[in-house]
C-alpha cells in the first residue's frame, strides 16, 4: 500500500513502484520506468494534498493495470453502445486536455493518419475513400489503429478512467475514435485559428455509465472529512460506519457498490442491538452524506444510498419528558455540589461544575467540556460565556456568547476560573497533539470528559435508560424557561438551538436581553431548580 508521508521540509510526498512486467510499456508511455513520485509543496493546504494524493494513485494504478491486462489480453468488454459512449468521454477529454496550439501541429497529426492509410493499399485504392479503406480492409485497419492509439494518446485516458479493455473492446473503442478523431482535430485547428463557438459535436453521444476512479469507501470518507472538517463526534460515530463498510465491501470500489447492495446491506445491519432508528440516524446519513459528496465531486457516479429508505417503527413513549424529573435533578446537582473542584482526582473539577452549567444554559455537555479560561468573559457588564468552536466543536460551526447565572457566580465559578487560567476548564492538554486530523484521530480530551461524566451520572443513581445522563439538562432547561415565562425564541439563542423559520433569526437578543430573561431562572438552591 502507498502511504504519503511529510518530508523534512514539509513537502506531501510518495512513491509507486512499477512492476517488471510493465516498466518497458510504462516507460514508452510515460516516461518513468522503475517508480512514479508524487510530489506537492508544503504551502498546498492539507485536503487539497491529500486529494491530489488520491488522484495521482487512482492514475498511476489504472495505468499499470491497463497495461498488465492488455498484455494478457483481459479486461473489461463493451457493448457497442458503451463503445461509443466512452469515446464521446475520450472526445470530451481529448479537446480539452490541449491548449491553444498552432494549427499546422493539428494538421500534421490529421495527415499523419491519411499517409499510413495509404501505405498498406495499392495505388489503385489510393483514390478509394479513406474511411472505407479502413472499415473494408483488415490489414489497414490493424496497421492504423497503434497510430490512432497514439495520436489520441488513448493509452492515457484508460489508465486516468481506469478502465482496462479486452482486445475486442479495445478494438471496437478505437474504431469509434477514429470516427472522431478528424473532428477532434478540426475542433482544435479552429481553436487555433480563434475560434471559439460551441461545439455541438458531444451531443451525439450517449452518457457512458462504465467508468469507476478505484477509490475505496474508507477513501472517500478520509476525503470527506479532510474537506469538510466535520464534528470530532461525527468523525467518532461515522468512523464505525465506514469500517463496517469497507469490511462488507471488501476490496470493492465504491463506485461498484449497486443500489441494490446497497439496500441490502443497510437492512442488514438492524438487529437486536441495534435499532431502525439508529441506522437510519447515523449509518444510512453518513452513506448518504459522504457518498452525495462524492458525487458532488465527481469521485463516483452514483450515490447507491440514495433511494435507501428505513422504516422506523412508532417509538413507544416510556417516560412523560426527556427532561430530568425533580428526583434525578437533586440526585445530580446535590452530587455535584458535593465534590471539591480543588480536587486531584480526574474529573473533580468537571464532577463540580458540568451539571450545573448545563442546567444554566441549556448547553451541549460537550460545549462546557470544552470550555477555556479564556471563553469566561465579561461584555456589557455581564459576565458570560463564549461558547465557540475554537475550543473544539460547535453544532453548526457558530459562537455564542450565553450570560453566567447568579448563582453560579454565587457558588465560586468565577474564583475556579481564575485558579485555573486561560487554559482548559476541565482537562489537561494533551503534551502531544495529533499532527493531522484524520478519520481514525483520537477522541479530543473533553469528549472523553463528557462520557465519563455521563457514566458518573448513572453511577450516582440517574439509571434511567430513557433519559441522557447529560443531555437531559438541555430539555430541563428548555422546561423551565418556558415554566418561567422565557420565550422559545429567547432560549433558542441561549441554548443555540436551530430556529424554527429564517424570520426569527432577524433581531437577535442581545446579552443584556438574555441576562435578564435569566433572571426568571430562580437560585434558591436545588429545591427550586427543577421542572415539574
Amino acid at each position: 500500500m502507498v502511504k504519503p508521508y511529510h518530508d523534512a521540509k514539509g513537502a506531501f510526498t510518495a512513491r509507486k513502484r512499477i512492476p517488471r512486467l510493465a516498466q518497458d510499456e510504462y516507460a514508452a508511455l510515460y516516461g518513468q520506468r522503475h517508480e512514479v513520485k508524487f510530489f506537492e509543496p508544503p504551502t498546498t493546504p492539507r485536503h487539497e494534498q491529500l486529494q491530489k494524493f488520491h488522484d495521482w494513485l487512482a492514475e498511476t494504478e489504472g495505468r499499470i493495470a491497463a497495461i498488465i491486462a492488455a498484455q494478457k489480453g483481459e479486461g473489461t468488454s463493451l457493448t457497442p453502445r458503451q463503445a461509443r459512449a466512452l469515446a464521446g468521454q475520450w472526445y470530451l477529454w481529448f479537446v480539452e486536455r490541449h491548449p491553444v496550439t498552432d494549427e499546422r501541429h493539428w494538421a500534421g497529426l490529421r495527415d499523419r493518419v491519411h499517409e499510413k492509410l495509404t501505405d498498406y493499399v495499392s495505388d489503385e485504392a489510393e483514390a478509394q475513400d479513406p474511411d472505407a479503406l479502413y472499415r473494408e480492409n483488415p490489414k489497414v485497419r490493424e496497421a492504423i489503429m497503434p497510430l490512432l492509439a497514439d495520436i489520441g494518446e488513448t493509452a492515457q485516458f484508460l489508465a486516468l478512467k481506469r478502465i482496462a479493455l479486452n482486445n475486442d473492446a479495445r478494438g471496437l473503442f478505437l474504431d469509434n475514435v477514429y470516427d472522431d478523431l478528424a473532428v477532434a482535430l478540426q475542433r482544435l485547428m479552429r481553436t487555433a485559428r480563434g475560434d471559439y463557438s460551441p461545439d455541438k459535436y458531444p451531443e451525439r453521444f450517449p452518457a457512458f455509465e462504465g467508468s469507476d476512479s478505484g477509490i475505496t469507501p474508507w477513501q472517500l470518507f478520509e476525503m470527506w472529512v479532510e474537506q469538510r472538517a466535520p464534528a470530532a463526534g461525527t468523525v467518532e460515530s461515522w468512523t464505525y460506519v465506514f469500517e463496517a463498510m469497507a469490511k462488507h465491501f471488501s476490496e470493492r470500489s465504491a463506485a461498484s457498490i449497486s443500489p441494490d447492495e446497497a439496500d441490502e446491506w443497510i437492512k442488514s445491519l438492524i438487529n437486536s442491538r441495534r435499532s431502525a432508528r439508529t441506522v437510519k440516524k447515523t449509518w444510512l446519513n453518513a452513506s448518504n452524506t459522504v457518498f452525495r459528496w462524492a458525487v458532488e465531486h465527481k469521485k463516483v457516479n452514483r450515490n447507491p444510498f440514495a433511494d435507501v429508505k428505513v422504516t422506523v417503527p412508532r417509538q413507544r413513549k416510556h417516560r412523560e419528558t426527556k427532561a430530568f424529573k425533580k428526583d434525578e435533578q437533586q440526585t445530580i446537582l446535590r452530587a455535584a455540589s458535593a465534590v471539591s473542584d480543588s480536587g486531584k482526582r480526574v474529573d473533580d473539577a468537571a464532577k463540580r461544575w458540568v451539571a450545573w452549567l448545563c442546567a444554566y444554559t441549556g448547553a451541549r455537555p460537550g460545549e462546557m467540556t470544552q470550555l477555556r479560561g479564556s471563553d469566561v468573559v465579561k461584555q456589557d457588564d455581564v459576565n458570560a460565556l463564549k461558547i465557540t468552536p475554537e475550543a473544539g466543536t460547535v453544532k453548526g460551526g457558530a459562537t455564542r456568547v450565553v450570560p453566567i447565572h447568579q448563582h453560579l457566580i454565587a457558588q465560586g465559578f468565577l474564583k475556579f476560573v481564575a485558579r485555573r487560567g486561560q487554559g482548559p476548564l476541565f482537562y489537561t492538554p494533551r503534551k502531544r497533539p495529533a499532527v493531522a486530523k484524520g478519520a481514525k484521530g483520537r477522541k479530543p480530551p473533553y469528549a472523553q470528559v463528557r462520557q465519563r461524566l455521563a457514566g458518573w451520572v448513572r453511577a450516582i443513581g440517574v439509571t434511567d435508560k430513557h433519559v441522557s445522563p447529560n443531555h437531559g439538562w438541555r430539555h430541563t432547561f428548555k422546561q423551565i424557561a418556558d415554566r418561567v415565562g422565557i420565550s422559545e425564541r429567547m432560549s433558542d439563542y441561549i441554548t443555540g438551538h436551530a430556529h424554527k423559520s429564517e424570520g426569527s433569526r432577524y433581531g437577535e437578543p442581545t446579552l443584556s436581553d438574555m441576562a435578564k430573561a435569566l433572571k426568571k431562572f430562580l437560585s434558591i438552591g436545588v429545591q427550586k431548580l427543577h421542572a415539574e
